[in-house]
C-alpha cells in the first residue's frame, strides 16, 4: 500500500509553539513581560513570520500569550481578581482552601529559602533588606506590608536560582497575598510578620540554610494559625 509506514510529520508552529513556552516556563520570558517582534523571533527560531505567527496564535488561545494591538505580544499576567475571588470565599466559607494554599508556598518557599541561603550574592541581599525595610516603617500601613513581603519573596526566589521555581512564586503571589491582605489588617499581624520576615532576612545574609528555612515555615504556619482563629470568630 503506498506510503505505509511512513511517519507523518509534525506542523512546524507546534513545535515552534513548544519552544516558546518552554522559554517561558524556564523564566526566560516572564509574566507580563514583551515578546521580541515577530520578525525577531522568527530569525530565532529559524521559521517564516507566517509560522511564528500560528504558533503565538495557538499559545493566546491556550492564555499563555495575549495580543494587545499596536504594542506587541506578552506573556499573559494572571488576573489578581481571579485568584484572590476563590481564597476569600474559602476563607470566609470556612473551608480549608486557603491554609492548603499555604502549606503549598511553603513547602515549596522552604526549599527556596535554604537555596537562596546558600546562593544569594550582595545585591540579593540589599534587596532583601530594601523590602524588609519598606515593612519595617509600613506597620500600620497595610499597602506598605503588602509590597514589602511581595519584593522580599520574589527577590528571595531569584536568589534561590532557580527560574522555574520563581517563575511558580509569581504565579503564586497573587493567592498568597490575597490571604495576607485578609488577615494583615490588624496591627498585631503586621509586627508578627515583619518579625519573622526580619529573622528569615538574618538567616539568608548569614547563609545559614537551616535557619532560613525554619523562619520560611513558621510564617506561612503563622497565616494558617491566624485564618484558623479568624474563622472561629465569624
Amino acid at each position: 500500500m503506498a506510503g505505509r509506514g511512513k511517519k507523518e510529520s509534525r506542523p512546524l508552529y507546534l513545535d515552534v509553539a513548544d519552544r516558546i513556552e518552554s522559554l517561558i516556563v524556564r523564566g526566560e520570558w516572564r509574566l507580563g513581560e514583551r515578546l521580541p517582534p515577530l520578525a525577531t523571533l522568527a530569525a530565532h527560531f529559524g521559521v517564516s513570520r507566517a509560522v511564528l505567527r500560528e504558533s503565538c496564535s495557538m499559545l493566546v488561545g491556550k492564555g499563555l500569550l495575549e495580543l494587545r494591538h499596536g504594542d506587541g505580544t506578552y506573556v499573559k499576567p494572571f488576573a489578581e481578581d481571579a485568584f484572590l475571588r476563590p481564597v476569600h470565599a474559602a476563607v470566609l466559607m470556612g473551608s480549608s482552601d486557603a491554609r492548603a494554599l499555604l502549606e503549598v508556598g511553603m513547602w515549596l518557599e522552604k526549599g527556596i529559602a535554604s537555596a537562596a541561603a546558600r546562593r544569594r550574592s550582595d545585591e540579593h541581599c540589599r534587596a532583601l533588606s530594601e523590602a524588609l525595610f519598606t515593612m519595617e516603617t509600613g506597620v500600620g500601613d497595610l499597602s506598605l506590608i503588602l509590597k514589602g513581603e511581595g519584593d522580599f519573596h520574589l527577590t528571595l526566589a531569584d536568589a534561590a536560582g532557580n527560574p522555574t521555581a520563581a517563575n511558580i512564586v509569581r504565579i503564586l503571589y497573587h493567592p498568597l497575598s490575597g490571604v495576607l491582605r485578609w488577615l494583615g489588617a490588624e496591627e498585631k499581624v503586621q509586627r508578627e510578620v515583619v518579625a519573622l520576615h526580619r529573622a528569615l532576612h538574618d538567616s539568608v545574609v548569614q547563609m545559614d540554610e537551616d535557619a532560613a528555612e525554619r523562619h520560611l515555615a513558621m510564617y506561612r504556619t503563622l497565616l494558617r494559625e491566624r485564618i484558623s482563629e479568624r474563622r472561629e470568630g465569624l
